[in-house]
């Protein structure tokens, strides 16, 4: 039986519009895929999500990643682009927490930086939903790898088998299921999300 479950922030609680970043690739000449692969295929990323590196040069990365791959200078035009990727939280995604917390016990793991739990707790005003938040910067690990799921049950003394955690990356939920916990894919169709977390026992 499930008796926890965990959410990624950015891409399940925190919506990504997926069709804005491919507009904003074919907008600036950049190929399919190439706006997520300069933020985060970088090793500067690599290094900040485990808490290391810094902001600055993961963002000087970014810039280069996107002016090669464009073959000009877009990096600022598409800084400007980003935020509109960005739908705030996703209130379906919202609405599941809340009732989740009736009958299970709810968490995070999300590879971020550092400043996750102050967005958390000062811009989304969130953080208090959450029973345990594993931050892969905090922690020295990232998804996929196993040991930080075995961090986010270790936290909440239960057992792997027993946690679910929902992902926005096929990685990161084949990571999880590696791990030993239940996993649930979501790229933005709630319903498929909704059948999944059924399939898996999960009653709300």
């Amino acid at each position: 039986m499930i008796r926890a479950v965990f959410f990624d922030f950015g891409g399940v609680i925190a919506s990504l519009d997926r069709d804005e970043m491919a507009a904003i690739e074919r907008r600036h000449g950049l190929p399919d895929g190439g706006l997520w692969s300069a933020m985060y295929a970088t090793s500067e990323w690599q290094a900040l999500k485990v808490g290391s590196g810094t902001e600055g040069a993961w963002v000087d990365a970014i810039n280069r990643e996107l002016n090669a791959m464009a073959g000009k200078s877009v990096a600022k035009e598409i800084a400007a682009d980003w935020v509109k990727c960005w739908r705030g939280l996703d209130a379906d995604v919202m609405a599941l927490m809340q009732s989740l917390k009736v009958g299970y016990r709810v968490g995070m793991i999300s590879n971020a930086t550092l400043t996750l739990e102050d967005e958390l707790e000062n811009h989304h005003k969130i953080h208090h939903h959450f029973e345990v938040i594993v931050n892969s910067a905090r922690v020295g690990v990232a998804k996929p790898d196993a040991r930080i799921f075995h961090h986010a049950a270790r936290a909440m003394s239960l057992e792997p088998s027993v946690c679910l955690h929902i992902d926005d990356l096929p990685h990161n939920v084949a990571g999880a299921r590696e791990a030993g916990f239940h996993a649930a894919h979501y790229d933005g169709d709630f319903p498929a999300l909704e059948a999944q977390l059924r399939s898996l026992g999960v009653d709300w």
